[in-house]
């Protein structure tokens, strides 16, 4: 496991990835929870905010299903606090400091692949956490490499604050994003 941190977390935040066919967690969705209830034990129990909607063509929120396996994992059920409502990282985060009482002042550890890290720490720390970042190594592949550059274009989209609440990334960028990336 990455690094130790010298103070207590307030709340670890879990963060989703799309469920396979069958609505269960690809093996990156099971790593990344992997690491999530190691912090959890190693930091003495946290809040653990299981992060994740339900997309087109699922049945089950990716937080339920990560819901039911932390509790398997040992987690106990008062320490989750399941967020079923966003779909990408911004609404993660936001919903995330919705249900904890605000993000103001609030230390979290983020839970997330090692190539997603940079950008939803920056998101954590944008809606107002103090936020550190485990990052779960994967294997740098060809998959691996496509979704680095897509994070790439993402943090643009978050600095420029084009993902602020209100705002949207420009439609010329989005032609742009799918023509780069293929949609």
């Amino acid at each position: 496991m990455a690094k130790a941190f010298d103070w207590k977390f307030d709340a670890i935040l879990l963060l989703g990835l799309e469920l396979d066919e069958n609505d269960c967690p690809t093996p990156e969705l099971g790593a990344r929870m992997y690491h999530a209830v190691e912090a959890w034990c190693r930091y003495g129990g946290p809040t653990l905010v299981a992060c994740g909607g339900r997309l087109p063509g699922h049945k089950a929120s990716e937080a339920q299903v990560m819901e039911a396996l932390l509790v398997r994992a040992g987690v106990s059920p008062a320490c989750i606090i399941r967020e079923d409502q966003s779909q990408d990282t911004m609404e993660n985060i936001r919903n995330a400091a919705r249900l904890l009482g605000g993000a103001k002042g609030k230390r979290v550890l983020v839970v997330t692949s090692d190539y997603h890290i940079r950008r939803a720490m920056l998101t954590a720390r944008r809606v107002g956490f103090k936020a550190s970042g485990l990052g779960v190594p994967l294997e740098h592949d060809d998959t691996w490499k496509l979704a680095a550059r897509k994070e790439l274009a993402y943090t643009v989209d978050l600095l420029m604050g084009w993902q602020d609440e209100g705002r949207s990334r420009p439609a010329w960028t989005r032609a742009l994003f799918d023509r780069v990336f293929g949609g």
